[in-house]
Parts: structure tokens; C-alpha cells; sequence
């Protein structure tokens, strides 16, 4: 229920602007998040917007967020908004908890009975789906107060509805004590993201005028106070409104304090009868709320004493009464005077009371604030079992990231000896992958490995060697031979009686002798888990240790058995919800991605990106995994808007590293618009290059293409040297090192011309290194690299790995240019320089990546011309300059009218690929000299969208910066 409502003073313009933003008459969805010092009036000024709001016909629901000593209940706030939305819109809710269960967690009473843990993705769907719904009904206007003490969950909530928004007139207002924070507060980090959302409006309030406070301090007292108090209270008061009418309070009460706010609210409190002051003592370290049941059993008055005791709080303005019954302070300050006033021994015993009182009857309070008396008063065996209870409730209502927290306390709290220390490990473990946190899910498993304590049984040593063999396949920050340490260990452990430990122990076994190449133990030990898990009727068991075993068949190239491996599983497990189909279907892309076939590559990627959407694990490994690589292979096949979608993610509840692979795998896609890539950018994924390899891959290329095209050669040498380093040592042999120095090649080769004898050097040293290392690779057994130039069908790698056949050819016609355009050295013959480039076009057009193609095709018709084949070359290059107009490829196409001269380009560009109407309306703007951010705000759209329709106009008029495209549209009469 919206608060108690106060006349506003010296807040007039705060109220006008917020109002403003909200739309009361003309509602709109919006976000907005207030700051301010404790007591500067947050509330107030929020308690008469929804006031005003709620006569304007808008349906009102707040959300506290509760400050605790100890850790918060998973998405508390929601709790309440969900609780408040059931009243003035049950059949909504009702509704939307039918098709969304994971919503009903929420709801009064959704924990009364076991529940399923759920995933905090659908959670925050099934929140957003419900306020979006209500919204459609009539306005609606949702408070979050305090989230300096939101808890982990909430927090990654906000931030997901505020970067949503909503598509119905929904307007969320959060706020918190800006004065509480510091560098290393929990909300810190997330305000940062909060800044950056497109449309989420920041007020901070400021302190009142001298003039307004003695105008409320005036108001309050009644005429009580002279016009020299008022001024000194304005004067103490420093703008906070709070302070003030304390001061004023004490004042008026004949009761001068002198000091600060804490000094001012405590003698308030020594203003109470000494049964309410002792019931406020009593309330200050349950937290700002108490439930009256609770408060009867810690106090241990009489139900008549305590309302007395409580009422001369209230009548006081201490203590405010709640519905259901319970009791809060006035003020957070109030509550946390009267706590920093106990003494010692009066915190231990009140904390023993109110554990006593919690483990008695687990009704009146949340397992958490079990945990935190307890563990206060010295009681950790209680502490534990109710931390490992707070953990299941959040998991319950899709929080791991609170479970973790719990957790992590709980072990905290245990020594090292304790037996049930391995559980809380692994429990621990799985709460840190829910929560997408891969690292710390792996650390928690190495500490209890390391430090197993002096009886810890060996099945259960066995299960965490094997769970966490299986979690560092996710990340590589230990040596590559961990992984098969760990399970070796773990298969000298588990006994010969069959059972789930020893099932769990050869599956992960035979993945890491998968991952080892030990092809033909794996084989072995696989169909030993095989029918382990039919004897012992496990069924998700038996498909995963079938899909493990798909990787033996891929091994061995026979890509049509693996083929057909996979059809089965498949079919087998029909179109059932089951995350083990996530894996699969991303198998089916990689191996028809090896093949070639880009585009039934690009279907089952998204098919396993459905699933792991329709089951709430988009960020799940092979989820993840699902929709980047599906990105990367929809900028293969020539779909880059398709990419950009793909790849382009604002969901808050993406943890990092993977977060860093999407902007890196999107950087994929800017270089080649020729968009630039600013240093904070590629810094900022830098950062996690330890954490996993992958991230490596995908900065890496874009980089050398973008330090290649601005003319900073040295700087693509230094990433491409720091990448192989830190790729060998987590990988060891890996085959993007062939388009990696196939990528690097080029860029020497065009800037040969120009380097200095110390460049040339390096450059020609480091691509010697990379070519003995992609030599490796593609090499035959006995060492002997493979004719570049050779017919396809006798080629392995052709049909094995297309990609790194392409771009092994295109390597050996890059390195022949360079030799070709580098005065000092020797030149190839004209006729080897053109064969390479046909090879390398033939094996892109093959592998299906046209932009490759084209790139290949640009540089084949610069051969064919040095060759004397005009008319080939023209060909060639038309070839080019019709993909680099398609995709918008400024860099491909301004190399294209290099070659072919830029006015007969432009000419046959203009004529062949006229504007679209959008793209005329964005060029007209472009002649005006507006940026890419005031085009957005003009037309509505994002900045990155206008970025991209600039690219392809200057691809489209062969222009090479936003003035040439202005005066060709000039020229051409493109404008109206």
C-alpha cells in the first residue's frame, strides 16, 4: 500500500520532473532510479507520486528491499509486488502463473510446499510477463525502495526489466541510499550498468534550501518554534529534511540535543517508556521490519504489554505499524541508532532469543535470519543446516546467486573436518554454474579437493574429482591435463558395485579421454558406462554418455556415422524439454560445420538455442554456445544482420566470460563494415582471456582486421603474438592459428610496400612462426604439408574441415602476394600467384563463406591484371564488389575500387544497388552532419542500427567517409 502521504516542501521541481518522466496523463513504459542520502526524502516525494498516480487511474504496487546483517531472500522485493498485484489484478496473475509456473514461487504461500528449483531466467520472464500484462489493463507504476540492500537476484532483475523495458505503459521506479555506497558495495558495480541503459531516467536529490527547511521545520512545529530556532535547525540540518524535523521534534519537546543525527534520533528513542524502548532495542537487530508473532516470542511480554510498549513507539513516530501484523521503524536511521547502542552482551543474548525463536517455529521468519542469529550467537551447527535451507529456498525461486552466498557461508562457518563439508562443496558448486559463474564453481571444488579433511569417504571424493573434471572443460584456467588427473584418481576410488558414484566417475572419464585423443580407451570405457546405465534403468544417463561417444565417431572423420549417431539421439529423445538436446543439436552443427554446410549448421544452432531458451538456460554452456555460434556462422553464410541479432545481447543475466564473446564475436562483424574498434572495447574482453580460449579466438581475428585496415601493423603483430601465447599454453595445437596467420599475412602483404626494414623483420619472423605452426596442423602424418593448390577430392581436410582447408589456401596465396609485393624480396611467378588465388576463391566458395570469397576474389583479380587478363579481372572484381554492396564491407569495397579505379566503381555501384528508402532518409541526415546518435533519435531507431545503414551507404556509393558520401548524393541528385 502506498505510505502515508506528507505535503511536500522545497521539492517542487523534483516532483514536476518525476511526474514528467512518468507520464501520469499520458502514460508510456519507463525506468527511473532516484538517489539520495538517508533521509533526504526518497520516500516522501515517492509516497505522493504514487498518490497522485493512483488518482490519475494507475495501479500502484511497491517492493521494499530489507537491510539485514546477513544475507536477503531471493528477489524479497518481488515477493511483495508479486503479492500486491494479486489484489488489484488476481485473474492476471492467475493467468499468467498458468503459462509461466515458475511465476508462482513468488506468490503468498509458493514455498509452502518442496518446489523444483527454478532458473532465474524464468523467473525474471515470468516477472516481466506479468508486469507487461498488467499493464495492458491499465497503467501501472512499480516501486523498489532501498536496493542498496537488494540482494543479488533482485539486482540482476532490475537490471533486466530496466534494460527490457516494457511494451505496455509500465513504469518502474527504483531507489537507493547513495551515502551507503562504496567502490566495493554490491549495487556499485550494477548503477554502472544502470547509466548506461538507453532511456532509464537518473535523478539525484539534492539537499533542501535553508528556505525550505525552516519552512518544514516551521510547519511541523505549529508556530512553536521561533525564527532563530528554525534558522539553527536549517543551519544543523544541512538540507536533510529527516534531520530537520528531529531536530525540530526535540525542540518543540523542550528537548535540545546537541551532536548529530544519531545523537538527535537516539535521544528520541530515550524519550519512550522503558518497556518500548526495550521493544525497540529488541526490533533493531531483526532488521526495519518485524513480524508481531516473532516480536512476542524474543520479548516474552504479555500480548497486552507488548502493544502497549509498541503504541507509545508508534505515538512517538519510532515505530510504524505494517499489515500482515508487523512493525517497522519509521526510519532506516532510527532502526540503526537504536542497534548501535546495544551492548555486547545484550546483542548475544537477543540473538540467542531470536534463534530460539526461529528454530522453534521456521513460520516466522526466513531460514536466513535463522542463520544470521544463530551464526551471532555462536551456534553454527544450527547456522549451517539453516544456511543450507536459505540456499534450496533461493534456488527455489531462481536465485543461485543468494544460494551461492548462503552456501559460501555456511562453509565459512564449518571446519575442515566436518563430514558434511563435501556436500556443501558440491551444493555450493552447482549454485555457482546456476548462477553462469563457471569459475568459482571450479575454485570451490579445487579447495575442498586440496584440503579433503582427515575422513573424507572416497566415493565422495571420487564425485567431486569427477564433477569438477567435468566443470574445467568449461574454462581453462588449470593445465589441459587437470581434467584426466582428476578422473584417473576418481577410477582408482569408486569400488566395482554399481552405482550412480561410479557411473557419474566413467562418463566423466571417457569425456576426458575424449578430450586426451585417447580415442580408442574411450571407446572402451564408454561402452562400459553404456551399459551401466541400462542396467541401472538411468536413461539421461545412457543419452549422455551416448552423446559423449558421438565425439569418437567425429575423431575418425566418418562424418556420415556420426551423422547418423546423432539422427538416432534424436529421435530418442523426440522434441521433449531436455537439456541434454541442447548438446546434441549443437553436435549436429559443429559436424555439419566441419563439412561445410554452413546453413544446416546455422539450423541446428538455433535449434539448440530455442531449446535452451524454452527450458530458461540460455546462458548454460552449449546454450551459450548455441547462439554464438550461430551468430558467427550467420556472418559466414553473408547473414550479418541475421548475425548482428544473434550476436547483439542486453540480457543482464549474462555473466562474463561469456558476455565477452558476444562482443567479441560482434566485433566480427563491425571490423568488416569497416566500423572501428575502440582500445577501452578490446581492453575490456582482454580481461577474461585467461578464464577461456574461446574469448581468444574471437577478439583476435576482428583485431588484426582492424588494426590491419587503420595502418597499425605493429599493434596487429602484438595481439596476434599475445593470443598464440596464451592459446598454447591453455590448448596447446589449436587449427584457428591457420586463419589467424592467413588473416595477418594479408595485412603485411598490403602494407609490404611501405614497411621499414625493422617492421618487415618481425612481420616476416612472426609469420614464419605461424606458418610452421599451421604447417602442423594441416600437414599430412608424415609431416609433409599438403599441395595448397591440389584437387579437392584428394584432400582429407577438404572433407573433414573445410574451414581450415580454406583457410589453409588462403594463407599460401597470401603469403605468395607478399613475396609479390615486397621489393626486397624475391617475386613468384605471375602464374603461381594466380593459381593460389583461384585455389583460395574455390575453397571459400566451397566452404560457403561469401565475404572470404569476395576477399579472395579482389586479390585474384589483382593477380589476373598483373597477368594481363583485364576482362577476368574485371569479372573477378565486379564478383567482389557486388558481395562488399550486399553486406555493407566499406573496407572490401574501398579495396575494390583501389584496384578498378573508384569513379567507374561508384557508377556501376549507384546504378546496381540503388538506396533504400530508409537508407536515403538516413543519407539525408548524413548530408545534414548529424552523428550516428542524433540520426537514431530522429528516426527512432538505435545508435548501432544507424551506424550499421551508414556502412552500407558508404559501401553503396563507394564513398570512403560521410562528406564524400554527402557530395555524391549532391552530385547524383539523391536528395529530395
Amino acid at each position: 500500500m502506498t505510505p502515508t502521504v506528507r505535503e511536500l516542501v522545497g521539492r517542487d521541481a523534483d516532483l514536476a520532473r518525476v511526474t514528467g518522466i512518468l507520464g501520469l496523463d499520458d502514460p508510456h513504459g519507463v525506468g527511473v532510479v532516484v538517489s539520495g542520502d538517508a533521509g533526504i526524502g526518497k520516500s516522501s516525494l515517492l509516497a505522493r507520486v504514487a498518490r497522485d498516480a493512483e488518482a490519475s487511474g494507475w495501479a500502484v504496487a511497491w517492493g521494499h528491499c530489507v537491510g539485514q546483517g546477513g544475507r536477503g531472500v531471493a528477489h524479497l522485493p518481488f515477493t511483495e509486488i508479486v503479492t500486491r498485484l494479486q489484489q488489484v489484478a488476481a485473474d492476471v496473475v492467475t493467468e499468467q502463473v498458468a503459462t509461466r509456473p515458475a511465476l508462482g514461487v513468488l506468490l503468498p504461500g509458493g514455498l509452502a510446499e518442496p518446489a523444483s528449483p527454478q532458473s532465474p531466467g524464468s523467473v525474471a520472464e515470468g516477472v516481466h510477463a506479468l508486469l507487461t500484462a498488467v499493464g495492458k489493463r491499465a497503467p501501472l507504476l512499480v516501486l523498489v525502495e532501498d536496493a542498496h540492500w537488494a540482494d543479488h537476484s533482485s539486482r540482476d532483475l532490475l537490471t533486466l526489466l530496466l534494460t527490457r523495458g516494457f511494451s505496455t505503459p509500465v513504469a518502474l521506479v527504483v531507489t537507493y541510499r547513495s551515502d551507503d555506497l562504496h567502490r566495493r558495495h554490491p549495487l556499485h558495480e550494477t548503477l554502472a550498468v544502470w547509466a548506461r541503459i538507453a532511456g532509464v531516467e537518473q535523478l539525484d536529490l539534492r539537499p533542501l534550501a535553508d528556505t525550505a527547511i525552516r519552512d518544514l521545520v516551521t510547519r511541523d512545529a505549529g508556530g512553536r518554534l521561533d525564527e532563530r530556532a528554525a534558522a539553527e535547525i536549517a543551519r544543523r540540518a544541512e538540507g536533510n529534511p529527516f534531520f530537520a524535523e528531529e531536530l525540530a521534534a526535540g525542540a518543540v519537546s523542550g528537548r535540545r540535543v546537541a551532536g548529530g543525527l544519531g545523537r538527535v534520533l537516539g535521544a528520541r528513542i530515550e524519550q519512550l517508556t522503558p518497556p518500548a524502548q526495550q521493544v525497540v532495542r529488541t526490533m533493531a537487530l531483526a532488521g526495519r521490519t518485524v513480524g508481531h508473532h516473532l516480536l512476542l516470542r524474543v520479548t516474552g511480554l504479555a500480548e497486552e504489554e507488548l502493544e502497549a510498549a509498541l503504541a507509545d513507539a508508534v505515538e512517538h513516530h519510532v515505530v510504524e505499524a505494517r499489515w500482515p501484523p508487523a512493525y517497522a521503524f519509521r526510519h532506516a536511521l532510527l532502526g540503526e541508532t537504536a542497534t548501535d547502542d546495544l551492548l555486547p552482551g545484550e546483542r548475544l543474548r537477543l540473538h540467542r532469543a531470536y534463534a530460539g525463536a526461529l528454530a522453534a517455529d521456521p513460520t516466522l521468519g526466513p531460514a536466513s535470519e535463522l542463520a544470521r542469529h544463530a551464526a551471532a550467537a555462536g551456534d553454527l551447527a544450527t547456522a549451517v543446516r539453516a544456511s543450507r535451507d536459505a540456499a534450496r529456498a533461493d534456488l527455489a525461486v531462481g536465485g543461485p546467486s543468494g544460494a551461492l552466498e548462503h552456501l559460501e557461508l555456511a562453509l565459512s562457518w564449518m571446519d575442515e573436518s566436518a563430514p558434511e563439508r563435501d556436500e556443501v562443496s558440491l551444493e555450493a558448486s552447482d549454485a555457482a554454474l546456476d548462477a553462469g559463474d563457471v569459475v568459482r564453481s571450479v575454485q570451490l571444488l579445487l579447495d575442498r579437493i586440496q584440503h579433503p579433511g582427515p575422513e573424507q569417504p572416497p566415493a565422495v571424493r571420487a564425485r567431486l574429482l569427477a564433477t569438477c573434471a567435468n566443470r574445467t572443460r568449461l574454462t581453462d584456467l588449470l593445465e589441459p591435463d587437470a581434467g584426466i588427473t582428476m578422473t584417473g584418481e576418481a577410477m582408482s576410488l569408486v569400488t566395482d558395485e554399481e552405482g550412480p558414484d561410479r557411473l557419474l566417475v566413467l562418463t566423466a572419464h571417457t569425456q576426458q579421454l575424449v578430450d586426451s585423443r585417447r580415442w580408442a580407451e574411450a571407446a572402451a570405457l564408454g561402452e562400459d558406462a553404456s551399459d551401466l546405465a541400462e542396467r541401472l534403468g538411468l536413461s539421461a544417463a545412457h543419452h549422455e554418455i551416448r552423446t559423449v561417444m558421438s565425439r569418437v565417431i567425429e575423431v575418425h572423420d566418418d562424418l556420415d556415422a556420426l551423422e547418423q549417431h546423432i539422427d538416432r539421439l534424436l529421435a530418442d529423445l523426440g522434441n521433449r524439454p531436455d537439456p541434454l538436446l541442447i548438446r546434441i543439436h549443437h553436435q549436429a552443427a559443429t559436424m555439419h560445420h566441419r563439412r561445410g554446410d554452413l546453413h544446416r549448421a546455422l539450423e541446428s544452432y538455433d535449434r539448440g538455442a530455442a531449446m535452451a531458451r524454452r527450458l530458461h538456460l540460455d546462458w548454460a554452456p552449449f546454450g551459450l554456445e548455441s547462439r554464438l555460434l550461430g551468430g558467427l556462422t550467420a556472418y559466414e553464410i553473408g547473414d550479418w544482420d541475421g548475425a548482428q541479432r544473434r550476436l547483439a545481447v542486453d540480457d543482464p543475466l549474462l555473466p562474463q566470460p561469456g558476455r565477452s564473446f558476444f562482443d567479441s564475436a560482434l566485433m566480427t562483424v563491425r571490423t568488416g563494415r569497416g566500423e572501428p574498434l575502440p582500445e577501452d572495447e578490446i581492453a575490456a574482453v582482454r580481461e577474461w582471456w585467461p578464464a577461456d580460449g574461446f574469448g581468444v579466438v574471437q577478439l583476435v581475428m576482428p583485431a588484426v582486421d582492424g588494426y590491419g585496415q587503420r595502418g597499425e601493423l605493429p599493434r596487429a603483430l602484438d595481439i596476434a603474438q599475445d593470443a598464440v601465447a596464451q592459446l598454447e599454453r591453455t590448448w596447446g595445437r589449436f587449427h584457428a592459428v591457420v586463419r589467424l596467420a592467413a588473416l595477418l599475412a594479408g595485412h603485411v602483404a598490403s602494407a609490404a610496400p611501405r614497411l621499414d626494414e625493422a617492421l618487415r623483420r618481425r612481420a616476416l619472423a612472426q609469420l614464419e612462426s605461424l606458418t610452421e605452426r599451421a604447417d602442423a596442423i594441416v600437414g599430412s602424418p608424415q609431416g609433409e604439408v599438403r599441395d595448397p593448390v591440389g584437387p579437392v577430392e584428394d584432400s582429407g581436410l577438404a572433407r573433414s574441415n573445410t574451414e581450415t582447408w580454406a583457410w589453409d589456401r588462403r594463407l599460401r596465396a597470401e603469403l605468395l602476394r607478399l613475396q609479390w609485393r615486397d621489393p626486397r624480396s624475391t617475386n613468384p611467378t605471375i602464374e603461381s600467384l594466380v593459381e593460389a588465388w583461384v585455389a583460395s576463391v574455390e575453397a571459400f566458395e566451397r566452404y560457403g563463406h561469401p565475404y572470404e570469397t569476395a576477399r579472395s576474389r579482389v586479390r585474384l583479380a589483382a593477380a589476373l591484371r598483373a597477368a594481363g587478363d583485364g576482362a577476368r579481372a574485371g569479372e573477378e572484381a565486379a564478383a567482389a564488389r557486388e558481395v562488399a554492396v550486399r553486406l555493407g564491407a566499406a573496407p572490401l569495397l574501398r579495396e575494390v575500387d583501389d584496384l578498378v579505379g573508384a569513379a567507374s566503381a561508384r557508377t556501376a555501384g549507384a546504378e546496381a544497388d540503388g538506396l533504400t528508402a530508409r537508407e536515403r532518409e538516413v543519407l539525408e541526415l548524413v548530408a545534414r552532419g548529424l552523428s550516428n546518435g542524433q540520426i537514431g533519435s530522429q528516426l527512432f531507431i538505435s545508435t548501432k542500427t544507424a551506424s550499421v545503414h551508414v556502412s552500407r551507404i558508404l559501401a553503396k556509393l563507394g564513398a570512403a567517409s560521410r562528406t564524400e558520401a554527402a557530395a555524391i548524393a549532391h552530385a547524383r541528385s539523391l536528395l529530395d
